[in-house]
């Protein structure tokens, strides 16, 4: 099966499952005539249909026409949801794909039943541009070929790092809200350029440049304390900002914002 045959249904549509709709159909790795949505706000689902272009249809054919199930509705709406979509029809044989923070695959187990294929996934807001990050952990389940097409289709919408279910919590922390942490750094340092007379849109461009230059470097397989050695000379004034840095223990703070993240996600499960 080619990826844009798949017939996609996404159970919730808000903000989240737009962003993962409009990535995919961006990538073309989906067709928007094979995609299928529902939501509970029946005037929302009118305007999504208009905007997106997709069909919004009721859950029982959305269960017999789709092969891919996106579960995108809110955690706390979960059991309510669940429930309703084990009673819309029969799921043996299709890739089951959850993006809620902290749902164990137990959880899914107890209330659609076993030996289905489940997939968590948890990508980030940087798909819109085709550089998110998603985690994706595997059900004992899912079988090669579903695990090929979680790969292909996120693949899509930037990098993939596949994980164990035990290493969700902290993942789901560094990837699917890290990306606020950083937007927050990002303003932060913009302002103090703009504290110092420079325009905020000149300042935050600057801002943005300098992570996305030093995220490049990384990724391109670059050490952090090699880069760090490279750029800091003593008494000089990167020195100067380290100093201030190990003097707030920021390292240690910053992680903590990732461990209250994370224990957040355990929470939820």
């Amino acid at each position: 099966m080619n990826m844009n045959e798949h017939h996609i249904g996404f159970v919730g549509f808000g903000h989240l499952a737009q962003v993962i709709f409009s990535a995919l159909d961006r990538a073309k790795v989906i067709s928007r005539a094979r995609t299928l949505f529902i939501r509970r706000d029946r005037a929302k689902m009118q305007e999504n249909e208009e905007k997106f272009g997709i069909t919004a249809t009721s859950l029982s054919n959305l269960v017999d026409k789709s092969d891919l199930i996106f579960l995108c509705m809110r955690p706390q709406q979960a059991e309510d949801a669940l429930y309703e979509l084990k009673n819309a029809g029969s799921l043996k044989g299709k890739l089951i794909v959850s993006f809620l923070a902290g749902k164990k695959n137990s959880f899914y187990e107890n209330h659609l039943g076993k030996n289905l294929e489940i997939v968590r996934a948890m990508p980030n807001i940087a798909s819109s541009v085709s550089q998110g990050m998603t985690i994706l952990s595997y059900g004992p389940h899912v079988k090669p070929e579903g695990k090929s097409t979680m790969n292909l289709f996120f693949s899509a919408l930037g990098a993939v790092s596949e994980m164990s279910e035990e290493m969700m919590d902290i993942a789901t922390a560094m990837a699917g809200s890290g990306v606020g942490f950083v937007f927050r750094l990002i303003d932060s340092m913009a302002k103090m350029g703009q504290k110092a007379g420079m325009p905020y849109e000149q300042s935050l461009k600057i801002a943005a440049q300098t992570f996305a230059g030093a995220a490049a470097l990384i990724l391109k397989g670059e050490m952090p304390a090699d880069l760090i050695t490279k750029i800091t000379t003593p008494n000089g004034v990167t020195q100067a900002g380290f100093e201030v840095m190990a003097k707030h223990e920021m390292e240690k703070h910053f992680q903590s914002v990732i461990e209250a993240s994370a224990r957040r996600s355990r929470e939820l499960s």
